[in-house]
């Protein structure tokens, strides 16, 4: 399965979500979750959609468990040394897929996809992830909110940091 990020989408907010209603199950519309707000998009195993977009990175699937929708959606980049990947790949939580770079080198995505924060919350605090991220090497974690609506990406809509206790949980 081809999976397809694009960083900060140059079409308008309009023709993204006509572009996810259309492929409920295959486009992502992602907006991030931090102070550093703004956009990305995730295409999975849909070619025809990619092409509407300038520079997309190309990954691999190598895992892919459960049913990938949710309305928080998780994304670990990470790389990997000798066998570490199949170790990762072995503790990838239900409803996530776990990708390498097309260019084969030792780069990972990660993405998970939770119905809520609390569920995202708890994932972050077992000991499966903490598993997981000691075996990967510099990892750097961003937090989407799946975007449905352009309501969603209105500067009043409140975004939320890792260090807010009271929304992870």
């Amino acid at each position: 399965m081809k999976i397809n990020l694009i960083l900060a989408p140059e079409q308008a907010p309009a023709e993204l979500l006509a572009l996810q209603t259309l492929n409920p199950d295959k486009f992502f519309y992602l907006g991030k979750e931090s102070q550093l707000a703004g956009t990305n998009v995730l295409i999975i195993d849909a070619p025809d959609m990619v092409t509407h977009f300038k520079r997309p990175m190309l990954f691999n699937s190598i895992v892919t468990v459960g049913h990938l929708s949710g309305d928080v959606i998780h994304q670990i980049a990470f790389q990997t040394k000798d066998r570490n990947d199949e170790l990762i790949a072995q503790l990838v939580p239900e409803n996530a897929i776990l990708a390498q770079n097309s260019n084969g080198k030792s780069d990972y995505m990660l993405w998970s996809f939770w119905p809520d924060h609390k569920a995202l919350g708890s994932f972050l605090n077992s000991d499966k992830f903490n598993q997981m991220k000691k075996l990967m090497k510099n990892p750097y974690t961003t937090s989407y909110i799946h975007v449905n609506s352009a309501q969603q990406l209105s500067l009043t809509h409140q975004m939320r940091d890792f260090d807010d206790k009271t929304w992870w949980g």
